[in-house]
């Protein structure tokens, strides 16, 4: 094969098909995370709802089948902990990323022991975010 006959692909073009269609859901209150989360997730081939809080969140979750969460633990009106508690007495099959930007990861320790399958650390990581939703939603 001659390398001028070579074509590279753009990510979304690349790995469109990886997350085969399968529906997450981001909830985080901060819109340029959720922007950013969400075009990454879309790449990879996710169909990707959002939600501002756990309240919205919770909403979402009983109106559609989701394959995965990816979940802000610092949210006003209800907080990433409680919606997961919540969620864990409905379901407990839906998997379940937390994220923060807690140093001290505390809470999200508190979320690991209440279901939560894995943690992301903000700012959030290109790489490590692929592999994890790869891993636990496709």
């Amino acid at each position: 094969m001659n390398f001028s006959q070579v074509s590279i692909q753009p990510l979304h073009q690349t790995h469109g098909n990886l997350g085969s269609g399968k529906r997450v859901l981001i909830v985080d209150d901060q819109e340029a995370v959720l922007l950013f989360l969400k075009d990454r997730l879309e790449q990879l081939g996710f169909i990707v709802s959002t939600a501002v809080n756990g309240k919205e969140g919770m909403h979402l979750l009983q109106e559609h089948v989701f394959h995965g969460v990816l979940l802000d633990l610092e949210m006003p009106v209800m907080d990433g902990l409680t919606m997961l508690n919540q969620l864990r007495k409905q379901t407990s099959d839906v998997p379940v990323i937390v994220m923060s930007a807690d140093p001290t990861r505390t809470t999200m320790f508190r979320a690991i022991e209440a279901g939560a399958r894995d943690y992301l650390t903000k700012p959030i990581s290109n790489v490590i975010l692929k592999y994890k939703c790869l891993r636990l939603f496709a």
